[in-house]
C-alpha cells in the first residue's frame, strides 16, 4: 500500500478478506485474528497520509459471518469488532457464490447491519454498509435483488452498490460490458429506490473490473477497457471504481497468462492506477475513505480472492467519485 501511494498516487484501498475463522468472530481469511495482525497499524498509517482503508467481509472463499454466526445478535456484535479493530465508517459485505443464494444468512446479515447502523446512529456516529456483488453483462442476478430489496424492506441504509465485473464466461468487450452492466444495475436501482433522481442512482454504483486475464482467461480487460470505464464513470457519476487487484497492477513475463502477481495483458507498472485513478477522492471518512475534492476520487479493489483463503489477504484499489457521502465462470460476473 505504502509503495502504491508513493508511486502510483493511491490513496484508497479495501483490505478482504474478513471471514469466519470457525466460529462466529472475524479473522483475516479466517486464519490470522484481527488483533494479531499487522493490519491494523498499516491502516492508520495510510489514515495519517490522508487516505483511507475499508475491510470487506465475505468474498468467494472461506465463510462469511453470516452463516457462521447463529442469531442476529452474535453477528452485529462479530460485525462491531470488526468495525472497532479498524476504526471503520464504512464496510462492505462482499457476498457471492453460495452465500448469496442463503436468504437465511442474507436475512440475518441484514438484520445485524439494520441494528449496527442504528446504534453507531444513536451513538452519535456513522457506519455507511455496501454491497459488492456479482453481476450479468445486463445487471444484477434475481438472488442479489433478493437481496437489495430485503434490506431496503427491513431499514438498512445501503449506500452503494458495487459490481463485480469480471468472470462472465464468453467472450466479451469488457470495457463495454462494464458499461452495460452498470446501466442495468442503473435500471434495477430505480426499481428498487423509485424516489431517487439518476444523479442519486448513479452515485449509489461501485464498479469493479479484474484487470488483465480474468479467472475465465478468454476475458482480458485492458487498459484501453480502463480508459473507457472511467470515461463512462466521469460522464455518469459513478462513485467507486475499483480493480482486483494491487498486486496484479504490473506487467507479466509473458502475455495471456492468468496470475496473482500480475495481470497477463500489455501495460507498464500501475497503469491501471493511473487510468482509474486521475481524480482525486473526498474527505476521508469511509471504510473505503475519501481524499478531499471536489470529483470523484478512485479506488482500487484488493479484496477479491483469486487464491485459498489460508493466504495473506489481497488488497484492492478504489476510486471514489463524490464527497458528500460519509463515509466461476458462467455468465454471472464476478
Amino acid at each position: 500500500m505504502e509503495r502504491a501511494r508513493r508511486e502510483w498516487g493511491l490513496s484508497h484501498f479495501t483490505l478482504g478478506f474478513v471471514i469466519s475463522d470457525g466460529g462466529c468472530e472475524g479473522a483475516l481469511d479466517g486464519t490470522v485474528p484481527i488483533v494479531e495482525s499487522e493490519w491494523p497499524q498499516a491502516v492508520e498509517g495510510v489514515r495519517a497520509a490522508g487516505g483511507d482503508v475499508i475491510v470487506s467481509l465475505g468474498g468467494g472463499a472461506g465463510t462469511e459471518l453470516a452463516r457462521a454466526c447463529t442469531s442476529v445478535d452474535e453477528l452485529a456484535d462479530a460485525y462491531g469488532r470488526v468495525v472497532e479493530a479498524f476504526g471503520l465508517r464504512r464496510i462492505d459485505l462482499d457476498i457471492e457464490g453460495p452465500t448469496l443464494e442463503d436468504d437465511t444468512a442474507n436475512e440475518r446479515r441484514t438484520q445485524a447491519l439494520a441494528r449496527l447502523q442504528h446504534d453507531y446512529t444513536a451513538a452519535g456516529r456513522e457506519l455507511a454498509v455496501q454491497y459488492t456483488l456479482p453481476t450479468h453483462p445486463y445487471g444484477l442476478p434475481d438472488s442479489a435483488l433478493r437481496l437489495l430489496r430485503d434490506a431496503r424492506d427491513r431499514g438498512l441504509d445501503i449506500d452503494l452498490v458495487n459490481i463485480m465485473t469480471m468472470d462472465y464466461g464468453p467472450d466479451f468487450d469488457m470495457g463495454e460490458t462494464a458499461i452495460r452492466a452498470a446501466k442495468g444495475l442503473h435500471e434495477q436501482l430505480a426499481e428498487i429506490w423509485p424516489g431517487k433522481s439518476d444523479e442519486q442512482l448513479w452515485a449509489m454504483e461501485g464498479n469493479t473490473p479484474m484487470v488483465g486475464v480474468n479467472d475465465a482467461v478468454n476475458e482480458v480487460f485492458s487498459t484501453a477497457d480502463a480508459t473507457e470505464l472511467a470515461a463512462f464513470a466521469d460522464e455518469t457519476g459513478i462513485r467507486i471504481l475499483s480493480y482486483w487487484s494491487l498486486g496484479r497492477d504490473r506487467p507479466c513475463p509473458e502475455l495471456g497468462a492468468l496470475a496473482e502477481e500480475c495481470s497477463g495483458t500489455a501495460q507498464g507498472a500501475g497503469d491501471f492506477a493511473r487510468i482509474l485513478n486521475r481524480t482525486s477522492p473526498p474527505a476521508p471518512g469511509t471504510l473505503r475513505a475519501t481524499p478531499p475534492a471536489p470529483e470523484r476520487p478512485s479506488e482500487w479493489h484488493a479484496d477479491r480472492p483469486q487464491a485459498p483463503a489460508a493466504l495473506p489477504p489481497a488488497l484492492a484499489v478504489r476510486r471514489r467519485l463524490d464527497r458528500h457521502r460519509r463515509p466461476t465462470a458462467s455468465d454471472t460476473g464476478g
